[in-house]
């Protein structure tokens, strides 16, 4: 009996020796292993993957986690967030460097050198010798010769006092001051005694030198047509000083008072008022280049700060001038200032009107300054690309003034930081850039 039951003990063991070895067969078939870059190549013990020739490695079991440490944390960061690579880079120098302003304006008229020569006496324009617009005069060149009673009138009190009352030098003094007041010269004057007659066309001349403008710029109206006086005449002269004459009782056009600005219409045969502009000079030997500078960079200008100007139709030439106004207002729906530059007087490529650049220079207070290519002005930010942990990551700055290459940092990056130093390489096709600040 014994016997048996050691028989039976010993094929229990046997047996269960049996399942244990076929669950560890089973389980070593189990694994499975694949190629890396072909998945698709799977088998249930190791070698190399027949296509690429790489070794094959096991496949994780369903449900395995991989544990995330600080080496792999900046990897699950956004794309939009950080950078990887390996780019030059820079750090933020604090200097002293001379920025510059880019300015775009025009040449035009010094205005304190545009004079308007008014009438001091009412009456008719007999003959114009200044007819068209831009036309040179020079000071003392006769503009035209006027009909006028008043002036008859005091032409023939002064010479009634040098006839008849000669010692009487007070009245004789008044008389020529109130032909001088209607704008008769010193030799006019003495030409009018010398001769001892009266003339009843007078001539005006011009007080300065330069050239006609606003003159018969437009066509007069076809309303406005002017009534024909008649004619001056030695008789009809004398009647004029009448009460009833045909001068007086005729109802003359007269040119209205002209703003400046306008055009002024001068005709033959015009009748012209006290005050009214007759002609507009403006003297072109100084010239004013007028300038827009932006409104944050007006701060940066002083008076008599040295301005180079090139002009686009002359390649090559360039003028050194310096600041010499600043327009104290922005102009309407603009978001910039005026500043106005003297021109010299010897230049002579210069034409009002004209387009031209500028470039204006000065020292601002030391600073940090990078590349210019370090910055990149996405449209609402301007961002460099600051290094962290070896990685790039956009942060926002505020740019000031640009020296050459080198462009002014007001905030947003220190003396210790490190950034890339060409901005424009680390924006891809997908436009990734997400400023955390």
């Amino acid at each position: 009996m014994k016997r048996y039951l050691n028989i039976l003990f010993l094929a229990l063991a046997v047996l269960v020796a049996a399942c244990k070895g076929e669950d560890h067969k089973h389980a070593e078939g189990d694994t499975e292993y694949t190629c890396p870059m072909h998945p698709q190549i799977v088998q249930n013990k190791p070698g190399t993957c027949p296509i690429c020739g790489m070794d094959l490695v096991p496949k994780s079991a369903h449900g395995d986690g991989v544990e995330i440490n600080e080496d792999l944390a900046f990897l699950l960061k956004p794309t939009n967030s950080t950078v990887i690579a390996s780019i030059a880079t820079t750090k933020p120098e604090q200097k002293t460097a001379e920025a510059s302003i880019k300015m775009d304006g025009i040449i035009t008229y010094d205005p304190r050198r545009v004079y308007s020569v008014p009438a001091r006496v009412g009456g008719r324009i007999e003959k114009l010798f200044v007819k068209y617009n831009f036309q040179p005069i020079r000071k003392g060149q006769k503009l035209m010769e006027v009909y006028s009673p008043e002036l008859i009138t005091a032409q023939k009190e002064l010479l009634y006092l040098v006839q008849s009352a000669p010692e009487d030098k007070q009245l004789v003094q008044a008389a020529r001051q109130k032909l001088q007041y209607l704008g008769a010269t010193s030799e006019q004057i003495n030409r009018l005694i010398s001769r001892g007659e009266e003339s009843y066309t007078f001539a005006l001349y011009s007080p300065y030198d330069g050239y006609v403008i606003d003159l018969n710029a437009t066509a007069p109206a076809a309303t406005a047509s002017m009534a024909a006086a008649p004619a001056a005449s030695a008789g009809g002269g004398m009647d004029a000083m009448g009460g009833g004459s045909a001068a007086t009782a005729a109802a003359p056009a007269t040119a209205a008072a002209t703003p400046a600005g306008q055009a002024i219409q001068l005709r033959e045969g015009m009748y012209v008022t006290v005050g009214q502009p007759l002609v507009r000079v403006v003297n072109a030997e100084q010239l004013w280049a007028e300038f827009n500078v932006p409104a944050g960079e007006m701060s940066s200008l002083a008076k008599g700060s040295p301005v180079l100007i090139t002009f686009p139709q002359l390649p090559g030439e360039k003028l050194k001038a310096k600041v010499d106004f600043f327009q104290p207002f922005f102009d309407e729906g603009e978001s910039f200032a005026k500043v106005r530059v003297y021109l010299p007087r010897d230049n002579r490529q210069v034409m009002v009107g004209q387009l031209v650049s500028a470039e204006a220079t000065y020292t601002p207070e030391a600073a940090l300054w990078v590349p210019k290519a370090a910055v990149l002005d996405i449209g609402t930010k301007t961002v460099a690309f600051r290094k962290v942990n070896g990685v790039f990551e956009p942060v926002a700055v505020t740019t000031g003034a640009v020296a050459g290459d080198q462009i002014q940092i007001k905030s947003g990056l220190t003396q210790a930081d490190v950034i890339a130093t060409n901005a424009q390489f680390m924006v891809d096709s997908e436009s990734f850039i997400k400023v955390s600040n």
